[in-house]
């Protein structure tokens, strides 16, 4: 046989830079990956494989260059070497090429270079740790027990696909080749399989040596083409499963698992393909064999991993490793040093480096496998084009490795902020006391750390313990950088006790442990920074053992106060004591794996077989409607069915299957007594139907009549005079069965489609308001998703629910996904520390120092929110004390303030607790009152500020109230139009002398108001000719952006005397008229085409962004649309970006954010507007999978001047750059504020100190 003649070649994996070249003057980069006597398999990036198909259409056989440039070993570049070679076969960026010239010189210098790789690198794989050995075992094992099945159908397909291609086969030697290994195959399935399993258990073991290392055997064509074919396959399957094979990539690499098999992944692909492969090698079938065996393989086995790659992921996860992990990092770091490789040239750095400050981005576009990245910020680099550039949301443990440093910028922040309170009073240390030395400090702490701390809450934070021990053992103080350390370490445990999924005893160890992380704090501030520091693997892994709801082991719980106690009475400066803990927490972590593990394999495997019980009984049931219903049947058969006859036909469909022929002979039982109804004279052999249905009767208990019983009806039916009649029944038809999927709502179907998107594996919340909130996780779903089984964190079954039923708990929220649950506690306390922290400077910006009330900014974002909504309509109330600054300069400062502080309290007083009440300036405050209250609202809150009356040089001073009431009108469109008239109205009212003065819009406001509403109003009827889009530049503000310079899409309408009425005013009433869905389609189907159109005039345009309004973002058939758009052929996705706007209006965050990833997926980024107009915005921003923030206009209008402002934007950009997202400012209208915003590290700016809106066609 042909197999004989054939000899083995090692196939040398390599990774060596190269160009192709195709004979036309251009040079791609590439990289060879493997290679032998014959050939080439060659890789290359995205942007060269679409220039390849330019260049070669669909052309096969085409003759190319390869060059690349040979080492001697030590790294130096060496000569160069060219070989001439002919495409073979074409992958998606990959090919495989064989030689049409030998260059033995070439092929040697690719031999040295691999061997020298293999001495530089590990020659196998190994595991560095015991751990790391238990870990690969798990995942081999599941490799194993997923492949088992597979093989199995595969390789009776493989027999059936040999016997088909031997019947057409064109001669009979192939015939017969063919149908001999059909038998061998047939016969030698365990074998084969088992070789196959011995290869998949072992994936650390040495590469195979084929021959002499250094050397290549000559190989055949044949043969060539078997390697290429094979690695084409694997090639697929790696392209097919790239997202979940990089997440294992990348979990392996955290293992320092090496790896020098020449594949990127030791469980990937290969690893199927090559035991495969060693299977069928002890059949020693031929080349065209092997090629039908590998047909029926890549379909049935190798195309159906995902779950595979998922469940290894999962394991890994399980044990710790990497368990919040992103693919972004890698994308990124990928494109960096893409970049770098080709970032070498002066000019070409030079060019890219330059900051667009000055002017407009008028420089040559250049590719994203060019463009060199700055190393100040280590954040993805993301370029018009970039396939990945949508991925934006970053694995949690690399947002922490920074977290520590922004927190503590956050509170430098929060403590040079003018509300802001100083971490330490100034009279907790002697005014004179000299600072602490650190060493001083470290004995104090060490002192400190001994000092039990009480089981209960009641214990004083570490701050008020450590100064108090301060203040009591020595004559010093804290200097400021260790009352720094002391407040974030504090705030950090304060976080971390905090978290929902810790019991109070986890609590209370960590409660201990806070003096031995300070004193670790105080020697290394970059201690956070550290992912392998053992001090958070102790952290951590406390929260693994001690999940609240958790049935507490007490040998565990007594295991874990010991080390606790080791740490805190050993720990003075080695770290080792925190290693030793770690590693035995790890130890009882694996310990309750286990004991989970087999408790939700029993869960599991109840659950199954309750759903093959049912399925069995559906079976039957079916089977027996289709012979019996409509028909006559004997009593007896009715009586067999029903005193067991039932049960067994279930049984047998159980343990045999509906195709075994146990199954038919017991269904040929009820056939033949039918038969026999009909035609008494049929033949049946009686002896042997009773021995059927007496061994079948026998085999189960049965709950009815006995087996005697049955068996003498049954002869009384069989033996009776064919002239008698039997009993007969009729069996009516059965109904259709009623679907178990019942008719929901709208709403009810979303619903029910999120949770037919959950997976095995996810932890939910329990949040029932009768019950005390704990957690739950999903482990096993029916096949037809209705049911699903939950449980606990000891693997016990607590709860099964049917698909609507946990859909309407979800809706209603006693149930919620935690996507989160398993993130790490220290990740965790970080994320929630920085939130905390933020808010407060969100506070303290947005409140009066002096009175507690809101700030003019604040207010007017909350009468811009009012102004959105118009089915609570408001009226403003502005009140202004007219002869207070007399009584200021007359009592005093002091005096004036304390009468502010006092209007500040009757007002606060005689409201709603949700009222928001506002000190404009000085002596004016505005109030936004429900309009059905604000007249009786008014006139007693304005007698009581009356009557305060204080004293002025001994006398009562007489306040001068005056009142404006502004109801929610149409005409005014913003806040500064609302508080405009309501500013109008007081002077009125002061020349009149009327206690309360309300407002009367002119009657020409009306009627021009009326003339634009009627046109936004006709939005939905087509006449869109006075709608207009501009756009205006928004430009990046140092050389680190992710993208180049983008337009914002800005919509207006015109009115009849030509003004144009845009921005938030024409939003706003597009919203309230219900023509903002109209709106919005009209603005994304207009920028689409315009894109497609201008596709060839847009080379160095970075995109462009278009606003969605949050209130129209609950319409699902608007995100249908902007997906089908999307979709179709030609658009330019990767210059597309959208906009959120008012988050605050939308309803369900959670399908926002999976529309947003969708929509990434496509090649779109998001950005979201209003960023610091509200508590909610930093929710959103957490929520939502956006790229970048806007922040909010009325943060900067006072930019230059308010240090409290600045103050607060730098602390929003430390957050964003934490968060992994840029920054946009709007409406920079000086070259001052655009120098501030770049001290200030702000990414973009937009406004018309740099660009003033214009048409879209001045783009081109």
């Amino acid at each position: 046989m042909e197999s004989v003649e054939r000899r083995s070649s090692p196939r040398k994996p390599i990774k060596l830079a190269a160009q192709l070249d195709l004979g036309r003057g251009e040079n791609w980069p590439c990289q060879i990956a493997d290679f032998c006597a014959e050939g080439l398999f060659i890789r290359y990036s995205q942007a060269v494989s679409h220039k390849l198909d330019a260049a070669l259409g669909d052309a096969g056989g085409q003759s190319l260059l390869v060059r690349f440039r040979g080492s001697d070993g030590s790294g130096v570049p060496g000569q160069r070497h060219q070989l001439q070679v002919q495409m073979r076969h074409r992958v998606e960026n990959a090919m495989g090429v064989c030689f049409v010239q030998a260059n033995a010189v070439a092929v040697s210098s690719m031999l040295k270079q691999c061997s020298g790789e293999r001495v530089a690198g590990s020659a196998h794989l190994r595991a560095p740790s015991e751990r790391v050995q238990f870990v690969l075992h798990q995942c081999a094992k599941a490799v194993v027990q997923f492949i088992d099945p597979l093989m199995q159908e595969c390789l009776d397909q493989t027999v059936a696909a040999l016997q088909a291609r031997a019947r057409e086969a064109g001669n009979n030697q192939l015939a017969n080749e063919l149908m001999d290994a059909s038998g061998q195959l047939n016969s030698h399935q365990r074998q084969v399989w088992q070789q196959m399993a011995k290869s998949l258990e072992s994936p650390l073991k040495p590469a195979s040596k084929a021959g002499p290392a250094g050397s290549l055997a000559v190989v055949d064509k044949g043969e060539f083409e078997d390697w290429l074919s094979l690695r084409v396959m694997i090639t697929k399957a790696d392209t097919l499963y790239r997202g979940s094979l990089l997440q294992l990539k990348l979990r392996m690499d955290s293992l320092k698992v090496a790896n020098a098999t020449g594949y990127t992944n030791p469980l990937g692909p290969s690893l199927v393909c090559e035991s495969f492969r060693d299977g069928l090698a002890l059949l020693r079938m031929s080349r065209e064999v092997e090629k039908v065996a590998f047909g029926v393989f890549e379909h049935t086995v190798l195309q159906q991993l995902e779950p595979l790659y998922a469940e290894l992921n999962n394991i890994l996860i399980r044990q710790d490793v990497l368990p919040d992990l992103d693919l972004t990092k890698y994308l990124a770091d990928m494109q960096r040093s893409e970049s770098a490789s080709e970032a070498s040239k002066p000019a070409e750095r030079l060019e890219q480096q330059a900051v667009p400050i000055t002017g407009s981005n008028t420089e040559p576009a250049v590719e994203s496998e060019t463009k060199p990245q700055p190393a100040a910020r280590p954040r993805p680099v993301l370029e018009p084009g970039s396939g990945e550039k949508s991925a934006q949301f970053q694995e949690y443990s690399r947002l922490a490795r920074h977290a520590f440093s922004t927190v503590r910028s956050l509170l430098n922040t929060l403590a040079s902020s003018r509300a802001a309170k100083s971490p330490v009073r100034s009279d907790e240390f002697p005014a004179n006391a000299p600072p602490l030395s650190n060493a001083q400090l470290q004995q104090q702490l060490q002192q400190l750390q001994t000092v039990a701390l009480p089981a209960n809450d009641d214990a004083a934070s570490l701050r008020e313990r450590v100064v108090s021990k301060v203040r009591a053992d020595s004559q010093g103080k804290l200097d400021t950088e260790q009352q720094g350390a002391v407040d974030v370490v504090d705030r950090f445990f304060e976080s971390l006790r905090e978290s929902p999924k810790l019991n109070e005893s986890t609590r209370h160890q960590l409660r201990q442990l806070e003096v031995p992380v300070l004193k670790v704090v105080m020697r290394d501030p970059d201690f956070f920074e550290d992912e392998q520091s053992p001090v958070r693997g102790v952290l951590n892994r406390l929260a693994q053992l001690g999940s609240r709801g958790s049935r507490v082991n007490p040998v565990i719980q007594r295991r874990v106060e010991e080390l606790i106690q080791s740490i805190v009475t050993g720990f003075e400066h080695d770290m080792g004591v925190f290693e030793r803990a770690a590693e035995e927490l790890e130890e009882l972590i694996e310990r309750q794996k286990r004991v989970y593990q087999r408790n939700v394999e029993r869960v599991k495997a109840a659950a199954e077989g309750a759903q093959k019980v049912a399925e069995s009984k559906q079976a039957v049931e079916d089977t027996l409607q289709a012979r019996l219903a409509g028909k006559t049947v004997p009593k007896a058969l009715n009586s067999l069915l029903a005193g067991g006859w039932r049960d067994l036909l279930s049984l047998t469909w159980v343990r045999h299957g509906p195709n075994s022929e146990l199954w038919q002979d017991y269904l040929g039982v009820v056939d033949s007594l039918v038969l026999f109804t009909k035609d008494p004279h049929s033949e049946i052999n009686l002896p042997e139907l009773l021995r059927t249905i007496q061994d079948g009767l026998s085999s189960i208990s049965s709950s009815h009549l006995p087996s005697a019983q049955i068996r003498d009806e049954l002869r009384r039916f069989l033996v009776r005079d064919p002239k008698s009649a039997p009993e007969v029944l009729a069996i009516p038809e059965s109904p259709a069965a009623p679907s178990r999927l019942r008719t929901l709502p709208e709403q009810g179907q979303r619903w029910r489609k999120r949770v037919q998107e959950l997976h095995t594996g996810d932890w939910l919340c329990d949040q029932h308001p009768s019950n005390e909130p704990f957690y739950i996780r999903l482990v096993w779903i029916a096949r037809d998703f209705q049911r699903l089984v939950f449980v606990n964190h000891q693997g016990m079954r607590v709860v099964e629910l049917e698909l609507d039923t946990l859909a309407d708990k979800m809706r209603q929220g006693y149930i919620v996904l935690d996507p989160h649950y398993q993130r790490p506690l220290v990740d965790e306390g970080l994320d929630r520390m920085v939130r905390k922290v933020y808010d407060q400077l969100a506070s303290a910006a947005s409140h009066d120092e002096l009175t507690g009330l809101l700030e003019r900014r604040e207010f007017e974002r909350q009468l811009d929110q009012q102004l959105t909504c118009w089915q609570t309509p408001r009226t403003l109330l502005r009140l202004s004390l007219r002869n207070f600054s007399k009584f200021n300069d007359g009592a005093g400062e002091q005096a004036g303030n304390a009468l502010l502080q006092q209007v500040a309290a009757i007002l606060s007083a005689c409201c709603a607790e949700d009222t928001p009440i506002a000190r404009l300036s000085g002596a004016q405050f505005a109030l936004l009152l429900p309009a059905e209250d604000a007249m009786a609202l008014t006139r007693p809150l304005s007698q009581q500020v009356s009557a305060l009356q204080p004293m002025l040089r001994d006398k009562p001073f007489f306040l001068e109230l005056g009142a404006a009431l502004v109801p929610q009108l149409e005409t005014l469109l913003n806040p500064l139009l609302w508080l405009e008239a309501a500013e109008q109205t007081l002077h009125a009212n002061a020349s009149q002398q009327e206690a309360v003065g309300e407002y009367r819009p002119a009657p020409a406001d009306e009627a021009q108001q009326q003339k634009i509403v009627a046109k936004v109003a006709g939005l939905q009827d087509k006449q869109q000719e006075h709608l207009s889009l501009r756009c205006q530049k928004i430009m990046p503000l140092h050389p680190e952006t992710r993208r180049l310079t983008q337009y914002d899409v800005l919509t207006g309408v015109y009115d009849d005397d030509g003004n144009l009425v845009g921005g938030k005013d024409f939003i706003r009433l597009a919203e309230r008229y219900d023509q903002i869905q109209a709106l919005n389609r009209w603005v994304v189907g207009t920028m689409l085409d315009w894109l497609k159109r201008k596709a060839d005039d847009l080379q160095q345009f970075g995109g462009i962004v278009i606003n969605l309004s949050g209130h129209s973002l609950n319409d699902p058939a608007l995100l249908e649309f902007i997906y089908e758009k999307l979709n179709e052929p030609e658009v330019p996705v990767e210059r597309l970006c959208f906009e959120i706007t008012e988050a605050s209006a939308v309803r369900d965050m959670v399908a926002l954010a999976e529309f947003v990833r969708e929509m990434k997926e496509l090649g779109c980024c998001f950005c979201l507007g209003n960023m610091g107009n509200g508590p909610d915005s930093f929710q959103a921003l957490r929520s939502l999978p956006v790229d970048m923030l806007k922040i909010d206009s009325a943060l900067t209008a006072n930019l230059v001047n308010s240090q409290s402002d600045q103050t607060m934007l730098r602390s929003m950009v430390e957050m964003a750059h934490y968060l992994e997202r840029e920054v946009i400012v709007t409406q920079v209208e000086s070259r001052e504020l655009l120098a501030l915003l770049v001290q200030l590290g702000v990414d973009y700016a937009q406004g018309t100190a740099i660009e003033k809106p214009g048409m879209l066609d001045s783009l081109v």
